[in-house]
């Protein structure tokens, strides 16, 4: 028809959206990949063929996103803890649906924790310290925040975090099989004697006059 010019479609744009596309996708596969190698052998076992072939990608792309086995084992020990963090989360997330008392749902997160999940999290203290050796640290309040929603202040949230972390550190490192009785034990005396100090804090502070001193 007369008067209508051609009109070229310019496909450019598409191309590089795909490529792009292709490329976050191939970046993903491979840092899932190298979290199962961590999990499976430990953040020592990361390699670019080890982590291809956990892939299933050509070795040469892995080296191509990672160039040294540096990139690729702090861009794994990342992934690996966020998805460690993320079955933390929804197992405490667990207990907080349930409208459990803190105390009944954190005894059972610990226990699971301690159990079936014992040697995901010493994978994770030993992938933290890997990354400490390289002066890197993972910050990760998720934790906090679901102690926090129990009715924890911060102060108290971060003391009972440090205190459970620490418990379950010794216990999952420890020889001797997990006493879900005894992790109940300390778990509701962790809870218990925190939550009670910091009532009697504030109560105390409450009670004493403003401007009063100490004595």
């Amino acid at each position: 028809m007369s008067g209508i010019g051609h009109v070229e479609v310019d496909r450019t744009d598409g191309a590089v959206d795909g490529r792009l596309q292709r490329g976050r996708a191939s970046r993903e596969a491979i840092l899932d990949g190298a979290a199962r190698v961590i999990r499976a052998d430990g953040i020592d076992a990361l390699t670019h063929r080890s982590v291809a072939a956990a892939a299933g990608v050509p070795l040469a792309r892995v080296s191509y996103h990672f160039a040294t086995v540096q990139d690729l084992t702090v861009a794994g020990a990342r992934r690996f803890l966020e998805r460690f963090d993320e079955r933390l989360t929804e197992l405490a997330e667990s207990g907080r649906a349930g409208e459990r008392p803190i105390v009944q749902a954190c005894g059972q997160f610990m226990v699971e924790l301690l159990t079936e999940g014992r040697d995901d999290f010493v994978t994770a203290l030993q992938v933290r310290l890997a990354l400490h050796r390289r002066g890197l640290v993972v910050e990760d309040d998720r934790m906090l925040v679901l102690i926090r929603s129990f009715g924890a202040d911060d102060a108290v949230a971060a003391a009972i975090f440090s205190a459970l972390f620490g418990f379950a550190t010794l216990v999952a490192t420890g020889s001797e099989p997990v006493d879900p009785a005894q992790v109940h034990d300390y778990v509701r005396l962790v809870l218990e004697s925190m939550i009670a100090g910091s009532r009697a804090v504030g109560s105390g502070a409450a009670a004493r006059p403003a401007g009063s001193g100490g004595s």
